[in-house]
Formats: structure tokens, sequence, C-alpha cells
């Protein structure tokens, strides 16, 4: 009996290390690939191919080498504009099989249709939603511009190790379902601009244009702006903006260098 346990752990810790164990090592390599093929509409992304790089992944895009996920250890799909193929998509479903990363950013609307990304989603099984709509706050922004919306509200995660605070530049909310997490959701200052009319006041608020006084301080309005969700062995991770982690700003330093947005981008490469 003890023979046949050793054998057992034997087996397990050997698995472990290969990467072979479903669930707990990705049984994918450590190279993330771009998506610039579909018309992406999203921000600067030097940044986040040297945050990659600086933790040993090698990175390809699209144009060069193909739409082809399932090869690859990560996926970055940054607001695109096309939408894509049930092949593709597909390909994206194999990918996190065999316990890879789909990272999906969106935009607000109206710069930004969220259809495509909703499609994959919707096929991948990710019960997440990019809303077509545009994030402000007058009292949580960076820099006094109700676009720049700023949130301290985390949930215990991978992701939120480390933050405290993070701002996003023009965002769209997400819906999260049942197998999702939100990861950081709007303050309640924060109010929307609908699909149907981007003229901003306080009825589309987060918190439906009721006083906040009136509130219980058990009552929480939970409005996603980032959420990820298991998918097989692989992890999905959605955030409402491009140019959080964008390399570009017209601030002194990039907009991925202000307050905890650098962080959060680690922590989903570790992830």
């Amino acid at each position: 009996m003890r023979k046949l346990l050793l054998l057992v752990s034997v087996v397990v810790f050997a698995l472990v290390l290969t990467s072979c164990w479903p669930g707990s090592i990705p049984l994918v390599p450590k190279t993330l690939l771009i998506d610039n093929t579909h018309s992406s509409k999203g921000g600067d992304i030097t940044r986040i191919v040297q945050a990659f790089q600086a933790k040993g992944y090698t990175v390809f895009y699209s144009s060069v080498v193909g739409f082809n996920p399932e090869s690859y250890g990560a996926v970055l799909v940054s607001a695109p504009s096309v939408a894509y193929s049930t092949a593709e998509k597909a390909k994206l479903s194999t990918l996190l099989s065999l316990g890879g990363k789909v990272i999906l950013l969106g935009e607000w609307f109206n710069y930004y249709n969220s259809a495509p990304l909703n499609s994959i989603t919707a096929y991948i099984g990710a019960n997440i939603t990019f809303n077509n709509n545009l994030l402000q706050d007058n009292v949580n922004r960076f820099q006094s511009n109700s676009d720049w919306v700023t949130t301290t509200k985390f949930e215990s995660h991978p992701l939120s190790m480390g933050l405290s605070k993070i701002v996003l530049y023009a965002a769209c909310t997400l819906n999260a379902g049942s197998n999702a997490f939100v990861v950081a959701r709007a303050e309640s200052t924060s109010y929307t601009a609908s699909v149907e009319s981007l003229e901003l006041s306080e009825a589309t608020s987060v918190e439906s244009g009721i006083d906040s006084d009136s509130f219980s301080s058990q009552v929480i309005i939970v409005v996603p702006l980032v959420v990820t969700a298991r998918v097989g062995f692989g992890k999905v991770v959605a955030v409402g903006d491009s140019d959080l982690f964008s390399g570009f700003g017209t601030l002194p330093g990039a907009y991925v260098d202000q307050l905890n947005n650098l962080k959060l981008l680690q922590n989903i490469i570790d992830w």
C-alpha cells in the first residue's frame, strides 16, 4: 500500500513539473499573440508588449504569424472593429481548453461598438458582456476629467493584489454573469451615458439617480469595470478600457504609469 501511495505521489509530482496536470500549471507556452488584424481601435500597446517581455514572454502579431491563438499561451484582443468568424472564435475556445488566457479590452461608445467583443464572450462561454456606454464621474476622477474615472473598489483576487486605485480613460462598463468574477467596480458616484443618448445626467447614474445618502450602508451597487472568468482550464480577463495600459499619454508619463494601472497589468500577466 505504501509503495502504491509513493508511486502515485511521484506520478502527480512529475505531471505538475511537466505542466500536464489539468488546472494546475497551464499546458501552454509563455507566448503572447497580439491580434492586430481585426481593425483594433484600442490604445498604444507598446507598454503591454514590454510588460509581457519582462515576464519572460515572447510576443507575436497576428498580422505576421496569422490568427492562430491555440498555438500560444495568451492572446490580446483590443477593441476589434471587425467581427470574428466562427472558426476564429473556435480557436480562442481551443486556447482556453488548453489552459491559455484571453485578454479582452473594450472602449467607450460611440467611439467603439462592443458587438465584436460580445460575440467572442458569448461563443467562448465567458458570460461577460461589454456595454455600449460611457462611464463618467464628477467626484472620483483623474486630472479633473469626468471621462477619466478612478476607482478604489476591488474584490479579493490575484488581479487586485497590491492595488489601491486605478484610472480608466473613457471606458465602458461590463456585465458579469454567473461564472464571472468582478475584480473592480465603479464608485457609487459614477454614472453612464447610454446607447440611446449621450446626454449625461444623474438619471443614468450608477445609483439610478437616487441620492446616495438614502442608501443603507449594507447596499453595494456593483457596476463591473474589470471582470475575470474561468473557461475550461483557461482564463478570461475583460476590461472596459484599452487606454489604461497605453504607453501613450498627454500627461507627464504614459497612461499605464498613472496610479496602479501598471500593477494591474502585471497581475493580469501573472494570473
